[in-house]
């Protein structure tokens, strides 16, 4: 596991473990969440594709980290081959996957070390179960891209993400169309159960599936 630049300290400490995650369902809250993420996110787009989850963590009502979640892409090799299904599986299985479309740190990351991973790690405590009640169905894996060019995936690293690779360098505009630019980025995976890669795979799913 990634180890951090340094420890927090007993203040750091004290808001890490107060930290909470939030998720936003009221048009304020997505509408904050959104301007925010133009404005501080490398991306400069708010803009999520398909099912959807927004949260913030916070400490004493301080928003400190935004997470966003969405429909995962329809085609990508190298996740199609880890969890090994067929053409058919993907197709009908394949919103049991989400991809993590959007994180940003709200708060100087020199101050909380270890904020990121503690709010990535509340989120997937509760983001199977919110995304069971929002969409009607839990999750069993997620995806997230990381610009290597820019970033290290420290983050993901320390949070058990498994890293796939690069991809082949294509971005989403749609749910289901993608054009080139020529930015490959890492792919990383994360099981949100033990058994999800054999479940996705198998030749039919559990019966609470």
């Amino acid at each position: 596991m990634a180890k951090p630049l340094r420890l927090p300290g007993v203040e750091e400490q004290r808001v890490l473990e107060g930290l909470e995650i939030q998720l936003l369902l009221e048009a304020d809250q997505q509408e904050r969440w959104n301007r925010l993420i133009v404005e501080q996110h490398y991306l400069q787009s708010a803009t999520l594709i398909g099912e959807q989850l927004r949260y913030a963590a916070s400490y004493q009502g301080q928003w400190l980290a935004l997470l966003g979640w969405s429909a995962p892409a329809w085609h990508l090799k190298p996740r199609d081959q880890w969890l090994n299904w067929s053409e058919e599986q993907r197709q009908a299985r394949l919103h049991f996957l989400a991809q993590n479309s959007r994180f940003l740190i709200l708060a100087d990351r020199m101050q909380l070390p270890n904020l990121g991973t503690r709010a990535m790690k509340l989120c997937l405590r509760r983001l199977s179960q919110d995304w069971q009640e929002q969409h009607g169905h839990p999750l069993l894996a997620l995806e997230s891209f990381v610009d290597g060019q820019l970033f290290r995936g420290t983050l993901y690293k320390a949070s058990n993400w498994t890293m796939l690779g690069p991809t082949a360098g294509f971005g989403r505009v749609a749910e289901d169309f993608y054009v080139a630019h020529q930015r490959p980025k890492q792919l990383w995976m994360r099981l949100l159960h033990a058994q999800a890669r054999q479940w996705l795979c198998a030749s039919s799913l559990p019966e609470p599936l």
